[in-house]
């Protein structure tokens, strides 16, 4: 596998961690908050209004909504997009994430909500993604892509190579973009395909960069573990955001229910209500089995493999209500040549019961400590830092958390990994050169050999 490769799959598996089993659960409301329900009063405010004086208004509005608070924030979110731009919309979601635990706990589904709901043709569709800003673990710009996809399969469209190509080219000069469009094709695909993952992967062989295709397959497994476990927070799931009322409007009734029916059909794996131009039949395909924790990394062709081992240790942790140690002697039956991709999943999905705070997670990781003949820990400590840097896009968070290992082993792969995730980062070498100065001087080398950058004399193993 290219180093290109292995950076966009760490990207990737970052992602997950924001949506997937590993989120904590949205608490419920104190007891003490009862009275008649409320509803969001007229809209106030203007485009020009702070994200504070807007989120004010939903939060007050939703505090008791008939429909459940989830559902009503998520309708004035998109009530905002007409009128204030989908920027806009996602700066008041940014401000609610810091006031409200609700909103916290679903804030990356509802920034892919909020993307979808935002699509409106092909013609706009790469000025809208690139409107979207890079918080919440880039839940917009994954939206709008599915919401390309969705719209497409509403209107009895195909989607092959030339949709493929065309889709992300104009962010090509962008890594970041490129990447984060490229793997929304993934997640998209799976709801064109009623997450069917081998025809969602087959589908992404159409595209020709294999930069494309490899971004494409990680989104395909993230959305597959995602739908089994939180099939509200997918594309389908989110598809009733497509067509709102403006401003603040009560929902109608028949919103409700396409809603409820979209979310509701993918309780039932395969058994999906979508009947687009290629909803075709197929032969069944079992999402995951809690039978088989690596399944289904053990029966996809081998070219995906890689991408699904990035993913799995989702999957196993929401089957086994969250046990890491067990986890990781899970990880230790896959295949020899996937144990450093399923360690580094380990280690992404512990930021996140770590809450991202560096003792907790390196804590964590070494309940791995002698597995894999000694390298588990490694690998899982690789995992997390990759998606520190990630979550934060800040490559800086990731040398934080190098400082603060002790193992001298453990420093220089710390460093190296960092050095790899700015590559993601950053193209320009004097830009990726600048981002690892910081370093600890006497592993700054490491980091600019993970970088690409030349190598300093005498750097030692």
């Amino acid at each position: 596998m290219t180093k290109r490769i292995a950076s966009t799959l760490a990207l990737a598996a970052a992602l997950l961690a924001a949506c997937g089993p590993t989120t904590r659960t949205a608490t419920r409301r104190p007891a003490t908050e009862s009275g008649p329900p409320t509803t969001l009063a007229a809209a106030a405010w203007t485009p020009q209004s702070s994200a504070t004086e807007i989120g004010r208004w939903a939060r007050e509005g939703c505090r008791r909504a008939r429909e459940g608070r989830q559902p009503c924030i998520e309708r004035a979110l998109v009530s905002l997009i007409d009128p204030a731009g989908i920027g806009k919309a996602m700066e008041v979601l940014d401000t609610l994430v810091t006031a409200d635990p609700d909103v916290r706990a679903n804030a990356h589904a509802l920034a892919h909500g909020l993307g979808i709901a935002a699509y409106r043709s092909p013609e706009t569709v790469a000025k809208t993604f690139a409107d979207c800003p890079p918080t919440l673990m880039s839940g917009c710009y994954h939206g709008v892509v599915q919401g390309y996809f969705l719209a497409l399969q509403r209107e009895g469209k195909e989607v092959g190579k030339a949709e493929l190509d065309a889709l992300c080219t104009p962010h090509k000069a962008v890594s970041f973009l490129y990447f984060q469009c490229a793997h929304g094709v993934g997640h998209g695909l799976m709801a064109v395909h009623e997450n069917h993952v081998p025809m969602s992967l087959q589908a992404c062989d159409q595209a020709t960069d294999d930069f494309v295709r490899e971004s494409c397959y990680g989104g395909v497994f993230m959305e597959n573990i995602v739908n089994f476990t939180h099939p509200h927070h997918t594309a389908a799931g989110h598809a009733g955001t497509q067509g709102h009322d403006a401003h603040g409007a009560q929902p109608k009734a028949d919103d409700h229910a396409a809603h409820d029916s979209a979310g509701g059909a993918h309780q039932h794996g395969n058994e999906h209500a979508g009947h687009g131009a290629q909803a075709m039949r197929h032969e069944p395909f079992k999402a995951l089995d809690p039978a088989d924790p690596l399944y289904p990394c053990t029966v996809v062709d081998e070219k995906y493999r890689p991408s699904c081992y990035t993913m799995q240790t989702s999957a196993m942790l929401f089957f086994n209500r969250g046990d890491i140690a067990a986890t990781a002697r899970g990880c230790e039956k896959a295949p020899e040549a996937y144990l450093g991709a399923c360690y580094a999943s380990l280690g992404r999905d512990i930021t996140a019961y770590a809450s991202q705070r560096h003792d907790r997670s390196i804590q964590m990781c070494s309940t791995a400590a002698g597995l894999a003949g000694g390298r588990a820990q490694v690998w899982c400590l690789n995992g997390v830092v990759q998606n520190l840097i990630n979550v934060a896009a800040d490559a800086g968070e990731g040398i934080r958390f190098c400082r603060a290992l002790s193992a001298a082993e453990h420093k220089r792969e710390c460093y190296r990994v960092v050095g790899e995730t700015i590559t993601t980062l950053e193209n320009a070498p004097a830009a990726r050169a600048s981002r690892c100065a910081p370093a600890e001087p006497e592993y700054v080398a490491f980091c600019r050999r993970g970088a690409g950058l030349q190598e300093s004399a005498g750097m030692e193993e």
